[in-house]
């Protein structure tokens, strides 16, 4: 799979160690805004000059299976639909953008288009995610009926610790800590129960050491359409007891209580009249850890293979519960996604 890299920050930097980790990928080229983030990465990486580019019209003429856009929210569609025009597959950092109607109205510019585009969102690939999910849709844990999900960020109240939060462009999001942080656990939610969100209530806030634009705490209620409920509880600028990225788990089964905490790991609760049991990761189909993950489901879903890899329609679900977040918060109401899409 010939990759053309567009960005080259610190995620993108990142990307770059999993795509030369993947022996099925190859870096085809990357494009990076200015010389010296270039210069930065061809000493790094020991690329040649045909690979490096600074224009991105340039870089869209290299033979190439994908392209993967690691750059600010803001650019991701603009970025995107070149790619697109230019006849190459896309693979969107998350957030697909962090503007829902932008979103739509990306969605359908693409109809009838046979280029693929999808979202990748890493922290749908961790075993434990995987191995609750088989566990729910085959029986081994009973039917999913609830669950609580807690994430905290943050060890004390000094501002700076969270000044990365408000770095550079990041200043300007719309709601760091919805479409930077929460988004990615709305997407597990999602996979784990394989349905969409049906209304969602919210109550927001700020601490007042808080230094992001849009609220940083937020308890959430979601009820989704197969009647499934969520009760999430995250905070951006926490005091203490600091979460995984991840968030601390507890998910209901009718055959016992899953737990997936920081630090420990994953354990079962068993009913004590039909106890369930936990799958491993091998019974579960887990591709691989964060985009080695994604890397495999994109090598699948671009030969037309099963993949749960996000397209673009189906990441219009989790940008529209984040839309549908701030709307309650601000409305102080249930709002249904009906309202949004």
């Amino acid at each position: 799979m010939r990759i053309i890299q567009v960005g080259y920050g610190y995620w993108g930097e990142s990307w770059m160690q999993f795509i030369a980790d993947d022996p099925e990928a190859e870096l085809a080229a990357l494009c990076v805004k200015t010389e010296k983030s270039l210069e930065r990465a061809k000493a790094k990486w020991n690329l040649p000059d045909e690979k490096c580019f600074t224009d991105y019209d340039e870089a869209l003429k290299v033979d190439a299976d994908v392209v993967i856009i690691v750059m600010p929210h803001y650019a991701h569609v603009e970025f995107a639909k070149k790619a697109v025009l230019a006849g190459k597959n896309v693979l969107i950092e998350k957030p697909l953008c962090d503007d829902l109607d932008e979103a739509k109205e990306f969605y359908r510019w693409l109809q009838g288009r046979p280029e693929k585009v999808f979202v990748s969102h890493n922290y749908r690939y961790r075993a434990e995610l995987w191995q609750m999910k088989e566990g729910f849709d085959h029986g081994k844990l009973g039917a999913l009926q609830f669950i609580q999900l807690d994430y905290r960020s943050g060890m004390t109240t000094d501002p700076q610790e969270h000044v990365w939060n408000v770095a550079g462009w990041r200043g300007s999001q719309v709601c760091m800590q919805t479409y930077e942080c929460a988004v990615h656990h709305y997407d597990m939610f999602r996979f784990l129960t394989g349905s969409n969100a049906k209304t969602v209530y919210a109550k927001a806030w700020n601490p007042p050491w808080a230094i992001t634009r849009g609220p940083e705490s937020y308890f959430v209620t979601i009820e989704f359409e197969n009647g499934v409920k969520a009760c999430f509880s995250n905070h951006q600028s926490s005091v203490g007891a600091q979460t995984e990225f991840h968030g601390d788990w507890q998910v209901q089964g009718a055959r016992g209580l899953v737990r997936w905490i920081s630090g420990k790991g994953i354990s079962l609760y068993p009913a004590s009249d039909n106890p369930g049991v936990i799958p491993t990761p091998e019974e579960s189909g887990f591709p691989g850890f964060d985009r080695a993950g994604v890397l495999v489901e994109l090598r699948r879903a671009l030969r037309g293979e099963a993949s749960v890899l996000p397209s673009v329609e189906d990441n219009l679900n989790t940008l529209a519960i984040c839309a549908a977040v701030l709307k309650s918060a601000k409305e102080d109401r249930v709002v249904s996604l009906n309202e949004l899409l």
